[in-house]
């Protein structure tokens, strides 16, 4: 998928989520990495990391002080070995961006499993 594409579906996944959530996403940039991959975190150094959410939960932010901007970033590249055409990168992307702002918003990687927003 080219790189114009692929964006635009960022924005398209991002502008169909819930207004109710998406307003309360403050603060908060989303970028792409098309250049790198890189490995899990943890235990398990064969899995490739899709996307990585880098800051402080929703649900542990102090009061009104100033923090830098929480980071969500996605990679292409990871993306891309996983699927196998343009509509399975579609649906990893959105498993992926919906993930990633679960994170955002304090949620585990085991709630994340509950509410199927993890790969099987």
């Amino acid at each position: 998928m080219e790189k114009n594409d692929f964006e635009e579906l960022v924005l398209k996944i991002i502008k169909d989520i819930p207004e109710k959530f998406r307003e309360q996403m403050k603060n908060i940039e989303i970028l792409v990495d098309y250049d790198n991959t890189t490995t899990a975190y943890g235990k398990d150094k064969d899995n490739i990391t899709l996307g990585l959410f880098q800051g402080i939960p929703n649900t542990a932010k102090p009061g009104h002080n100033i923090i830098f901007p929480d980071k969500i970033t996605i990679y292409k590249k990871s993306l891309d070995a996983i699927s196998r055409n343009d509509d399975e990168l579609k649906a990893n992307l959105k498993t992926v961006i919906l993930h990633e702002i679960g994170h955002y918003f304090g949620l585990s990687e085991e709630r994340l499993k509950e509410l199927d927003c993890y790969f099987k």
